[in-house]
């Protein structure tokens, strides 16, 4: 698959880290994450997501208190 030009990281990279206030400005936004399948997820601040599809992102609330 050809990936946009964006920072890309391991699986283990992104759960020791996805905590980390500073994610999104350490690794980019948006980030490839290399699954150890041989997959790739893109992660992006849900901001982001809604800017680029026009589609507003419903968390339910029991997910925040996590």
């Amino acid at each position: 698959m050809k990936l946009p030009n964006v920072n890309t990281i391991t699986q283990q990279e992104f759960l020791d880290h996805i905590e980390d206030d500073d994610f999104l400005l350490k690794y980019g936004n948006p980030v490839a994450v290399l699954v150890e399948d041989g997959s790739v997820l893109m992660c992006m601040a849900i901001e982001y997501y809604e800017r680029m599809t026009g589609k507003k992102v419903e968390i339910p609330e029991d997910a925040s208190n996590e």
